[in-house]
């Protein structure tokens, strides 16, 4: 065989086998990318419907913002014509209910500006926008302006009448003697005073 031949048949055999090989791998890769695309594709898929199902089902808490006021004054006026203050080292508005404020330290005045005003204070209080109630708890004090003082650990106080009732153990002394009892009213502007459950009372003489 001439040898220019021979050599003519080993490149066209080399060149055979290349094209053979090209061939296997433009057939793999035809095969194994549209696989990978196609798993690309699932875990995509998976995912978001993964996430959709978690928001679905498990919704984000609401970030609550605690609105609180450092030494609140809140004014107003009663029924007939008095007015009153409510002031508190400090409140915190209910996030679940804004109309409902909660007290530190609350201070309430009745008959403000008059010469014998009604003072209460407390610990803990809460009060309410919308019936003008002021509920107060712990070490309650009340002192009516004209010598009369009264000790409970709970009074609610109705600020549109300035009507007070308390079902807790009640002590109080004054001018004509000591009383004590397991609750109380306390009406028209302190003039009519309800002693109710185990009252006693000692009167001084005038």
């Amino acid at each position: 065989m001439h040898p220019a031949a021979a050599m003519t048949g080993r490149a066209m055999s080399a060149d055979l086998a290349r094209w053979r090989r090209r061939s296997r791998r433009v057939l793999a890769a035809r095969i194994v990318l549209p696989a990978a695309i196609a798993g690309l594709l699932l875990v995509v898929i998976v995912q978001v419907g993964w996430r959709t199902y978690m928001a679905a089902t498990h919704p984000p808490a609401e970030a609550k913002t605690e609105i609180r006021l450092i030494t609140p004054r809140f004014y107003g006026q009663s029924t007939d014509g008095r007015s009153f203050m409510i002031t508190a080292r400090s409140a915190i508005r209910d996030d679940n209910d804004l109309r409902r404020i909660i007290l530190d330290e609350p201070a309430l005045t009745l008959d403000l500006g008059s010469p014998t005003p009604t003072r209460m204070t407390a610990k803990n209080g809460v009060y309410r926008q919308d019936d003008f109630s002021l509920n107060l708890k712990n070490d309650v004090r009340l002192d009516d302006g004209a010598g009369y003082r009264f000790a409970s650990e709970q009074s609610l106080v109705d600020t549109r009448t300035g009507d007070v009732t308390g079902d807790t153990v009640m002590s109080g002394e004054g001018p004509t003697g000591q009383v004590q009892s397991s609750a109380y009213s306390v009406y028209d502007k302190g003039d009519r005073i309800v002693f109710r459950g185990g009252v006693r009372a000692r009167l001084e003489r005038q």
